[in-house]
């Protein structure tokens, strides 16, 4: 399968690092240059083939727009007239309305990943038209599952989704640097810290997936009654941390 790209930002390189991961070949991947130094240096850092007409598409099966802002319009209008096939954005744009003005023989599929994509470890959310060809559907699955778990949602979902698996990592890392600080404090050496918290982490999250068990019976089995563990989760939730997060992806998702 080949795939363009046009967006190499953190998150287009983000795809692109997962997809060479998976299936993709570097030189199955086209990303369009349009004399972005930023695109240019990913093409070249990555051997992926360098483009700078949308018409140079015609060999790949999906084409992901991965940007934002205002140019999408721009960007969408003169693909649209030049490319046949699926055009997936990260980005804004009207699902049934984008599908409806595109011509015969091309689709519109919005998608939100994570930057853990490129490890083989993120997630993606997808919304497809109403009606969308089975084949679509299962070539843009079938992608997104190389980099991680893909959630198929209604789009009135799509942000929601993108929002949780998209935004949180950065509260996550925030933690991770506030627990680091705590445990310098306390003579752990820096570099040794960070191993054992992002261990603890991953740890932590393997061991609630493949136990299946609720957030709160795992809680229990470490905080032992009159132990140091609960006397530390009694001062989180009087400082607010459990409200914090709440309003935290509140202000995301806005």
């Amino acid at each position: 399968m080949k795939i363009g790209f046009i967006g190499t930002g953190k998150i287009g390189k983000a795809i692109i690092l997962g997809l060479l991961q998976g299936d993709i070949a570097n030189q199955d991947i086209y990303v369009f240059g349009g004399g972005h130094p930023s695109a240019e240096k990913v093409a070249a850092e990555l051997h992926l083939n360098l483009i700078n007409d949308y018409a140079d598409f015609k060999e790949c099966q999906a084409v992901i727009v991965a940007v934002g802002g205002s140019v999408v319009g721009t960007i969408f209008a003169e693909l649209g007239q030049k490319y046949r096939g699926i055009i997936l954005s990260t980005g804004g744009g009207d699902l049934e309305k984008l599908n409806h003005e595109l011509p015969n023989g091309s689709s519109f599929v919005k998608i939100i990943p994570n930057t853990p994509a490129q490890i083989g470890e993120g997630i993606t959310a997808i919304s497809f038209a109403a009606g969308e060809k089975p084949e679509v559907i299962k070539t843009v699955k079938d992608l997104f599952e190389q980099m991680g778990d893909v959630y198929v949602v209604p789009a009135d979902l799509l942000g929601i989704y993108g929002t949780v698996a998209g935004c949180t990592p950065a509260y996550v890392d925030l933690m991770i640097e506030a627990l680091s600080d705590a445990a310098v404090q306390n003579g752990v050496k820096r570099a040794e810290s960070y191993q054992i918290i992002e261990k603890m982490l991953l740890g932590t999250a393997k061991l609630a997936l493949t136990s299946g068990k609720l957030p709160e019976e795992l809680k229990d089995e470490v905080t032992t009654p009159g132990g140091s563990t609960i006397r530390g989760v009694n001062k989180l939730e009087e400082k607010g941390f459990r409200g914090a997060l709440i309003q935290a992806l509140n202000a995301s998702a806005k």
